[in-house]
């Protein structure tokens, strides 16, 4: 529906659209008509605090900034084409004049739109609703918000929807916020409940089809998670969402890009959340945005304040939320000049997203919203476990499960519930009487084997979970070199069924146009039995050697590699070795000689971690040969026993030796440092089932 602006007043009687109007915005509304270009329009919305009794949301106040920074720097939206309504501005009157004005008024056919909401959902005279900043009384249905996209004169639009509306009482899961209000919502305004009608009438919707794309951050039996703690504060999904997108390029058809985003959801959720996706038009290769993005190639931060010659602010908004966690100071980011030369930052300092960077040239010339791409990753060289404890927790069990905690080197920090990004839980079954302690993970969902018997003293309790904390601590030092977005290795990697019907291809960022494009088919949820292999083709002029890490949904590490005597089986004579990918050629793993691999219980989320470098792992795999209680698994998979031991062989491995360091008060540096250019770490995320 082609509507101008004038025909728009004359339809619409409301003092709500009457008044918004001013004459600036009038101006505005005008010289989009004249516009001979089709235009990119947004309207984000965050709400970060309510009225009394509503907790706070801080990380909804994170997600406008994180799709605005996207919307202007990555799709190449004006600034004045964005509205942003945050905090007590994003009342549900001012949302509905906001849609209203800035994007019915506005658009044309041909126009991109998107709307943004991040907030408490709820139900609501047998609705869905969205919990206004003036309370639940003026809660907005969810049924007008669609009703008002169908108004808009083009279908090029995209909704976002970052809440939830299953009622919770509680407001935490595990470590992470809710996005639920608690409770349902007895008296809708009237208003809201009359809007509907008079839109459809005005608008003469009786007969307009409903397009455009519609994500959900949770389908609507489950919950919509925010990140709680220190680095960041954010929707999950939104986090997940604008960090995908920053870093992929071309930009990704509805098809390639939602298999990829529900599968890393899931993977921080366990299940307990899925994105749910509706596209009116049922058109799966128009891209998610409806717009392509605006320079070729992707990148891990963005230049947000120039300080002065030498120092910048960034926004580290496209390293994946594992990564950012546990980002060090030292880290070096580049970017090319037009000259073809390569300009290196060093980071300073850095607050969650924020951080500032230094220039180690004196004569590039930068400008707020160039890309930036990683260069060289730094970690400090103890990084431990952040441990939670669960509320059900009382005073002394506190105090004696934070002494217990101190005396394990692997326990970093003890904290409580929403205090900062934890890796983990502690949580008690039951009374205090009664013991039952058990590990949960940040999402709150147990640990699988981490339940004691009960009875059991806390600092009891505490020791025996010892070899899953070391467990714990081992995948995060895997998930810490995952760099398939920003590794400087030419690399393609397809996870494949034998049959086809599953595949998912990602290439690295030195694939020429297909940076981050992570392909998939079949949403990669994998029935018990399915037949996989990796299809890895190495552009390099030089061999790379592999190694695999499976984490099932027990957490069980296990791993695959090669034994060169013998390769059809693994025998206990052969010593075990990193698979070999030649220069300019493909590898098969595992080839047909080798048999096949195949999907096995537990069902739930799995990760295969596939980690290549110009380096064969010299000390994981002496370590490897030097362990005797390696058992097999089929035919590829051996369990590990020490697998702490053999992910700090990992880093070893691939860290650079830059030797001591001091700083400017004559103090020791230690830390890791991980050229982006010698490895690639590949995360493929799926489902398994029955």
């Amino acid at each position: 529906m082609n509507i101008t602006r004038r025909e728009l007043i004359q339809q619409t009687g409301w003092g709500l659209l009457t008044l918004a109007i001013s004459q600036g915005t009038l101006n505005r509304h005008l010289a989009a008509l004249a516009a001979p270009n089709p235009r990119k329009l947004a309207l984000l919305v965050g709400i970060d605090q309510y009225g009394a009794n509503i907790p706070p949301l801080p990380g909804c106040l994170t997600d406008v900034e994180l799709q605005k920074d996207l919307l202007r720097y990555r799709f190449g939206f004006q600034d004045a084409d964005i509205v942003t309504l945050t905090g007590q501005q994003a009342s549900g009157e001012a949302i509905k004049s906001a849609f209203l004005e800035h994007l019915i008024a506005q658009a044309r056919l041909g126009d991109v739109v998107i709307f943004h909401f991040s907030g408490y959902g709820s139900l609501g005279a047998g609705k869905e609703v969205f919990i206004a900043a003036d309370g639940a009384e003026n809660a907005l249905i969810k049924e007008n918000i669609l009703l008002m996209a169908r108004c808009l004169a083009t279908d090029k639009f995209s909704l976002v929807f970052d809440s939830s509306h299953l009622p919770q009482p509680q407001p935490y899961l595990g470590n992470l916020r809710i996005r639920s209000y608690s409770r349902t919502i007895t008296d809708p305004n009237p208003a809201e409940l009359t809007f509907a009608a008079d839109i459809k009438t005005r608008f003469n919707l009786k007969n307009k089809p409903s397009n455009g794309v519609i994500l959900a951050a949770a389908k609507p039996e489950q919950i919509a998670l925010e990140l709680s703690g220190n680095s960041p504060n954010a929707g999950l999904f939104t986090y997940d969402l604008t960090q995908y997108l920053w870093q992929v390029s071309p930009s990704p058809t509805i098809a390639i890009a939602f298999p990829h985003l529900r599968n890393l959801v899931a993977s921080h959720s366990s299940e307990q959340q899925q994105p749910a996706i509706l596209t009116g038009n049922q058109n799966n290769s128009d891209p998610l945005y409806h717009t392509t993005s605006e320079k070729s190639r992707g990148g891990a931060a963005i230049v947000t304040n120039l300080i002065d010659e030498r120092t910048l602010e960034v926004n580290l908004v496209g390293l994946p939320l594992e990564i950012l966690e546990n980002y060090g100071i030292n880290s070096c980011l580049s970017f090319i000049e037009a000259t073809g030369e390569e300009i290196s930052l060093q980071i300073l300092s850095r607050q969650g997203l924020k951080a500032k960077a230094q220039l180690l040239s004196a004569t590039a010339s930068l400008e707020i919203g160039q890309i930036l791409e990683e260069k060289l990753r730094v970690f400090p060289s103890q990084i431990g476990l952040i441990v939670g404890l669960d509320n059900n927790l009382t005073r002394i069990e506190r105090v004696d499960a934070t002494s217990t905690f101190a005396s394990l080197p692997d326990v970093a920090a003890v904290v409580n519930i929403g205090e900062q990004t934890v890796d983990c839980l502690l949580s008690r079954v039951g009374s205090e009487e009664t013991g039952n302690y058990q590990l949960l993970s940040a999402n709150g969902s147990l640990i699988i084997g981490s339940l004691g018997a009960a009875n059991e003293a806390i600092k009891s309790g505490i020791k025996r979970l010892q070899s899953q904390l070391e467990t714990l601590l081992a995948c995060k030092l895997w998930h810490l070199l995952i760099n398939q977005e920003s590794s400087g290795l030419a690399v393609i990697v397809t996870l494949e069924s034998l049959d086809q019907t599953y595949i998912s291809t990602v290439p690295t960022q030195k694939i020429a146009g297909s940076r981050g494009t992570n392909t998939a088919k079949n949403d990669l949820i994998l029935p018990v039995g399915t037949e996989i292999r990796y299809q890895i083709e190495n552009q390099e002029e030089q061999p790379l050697y592999g190694l695999i890490i499976v984490l099932n949904s027990d957490r069980q590490p296990l791993l695959y590699c090669s034994r060169p005597e013998t390769p059809d089986n693994f025998s206990n004579s052969s010593p075990l070795a990193p698979f070999v990918v030649a220069a300019k050629t493909k590898a098969t793993i595992p080839n047909d000689r080798q048999g096949h691999w195949k999907i096995s219980q537990p069902k739930g989320i799995r990760e295969n971690l596939l980690i290549l470098s110009r380096h064969p792992f010299p000390k994981t795999l002496t370590l490897l040969n030097a362990t005797q209680s390696l058992k097999g698994e089929a035919t590829q998979l051996l369990t590990l026993t020490n697998p702490l031991e053999i992910a700090r062989a990992f880093w070893s491995d691939l860290k650079l030796d830059l030797g001591l360091k001091m700083d400017s008060s004559g103090s020791v540096i230690d830390e890791y440092a991980f050229d982006l250019g010698t490895w690639s770490g590949f995360r493929f995320i799926y489902q398994v089932m029955d």
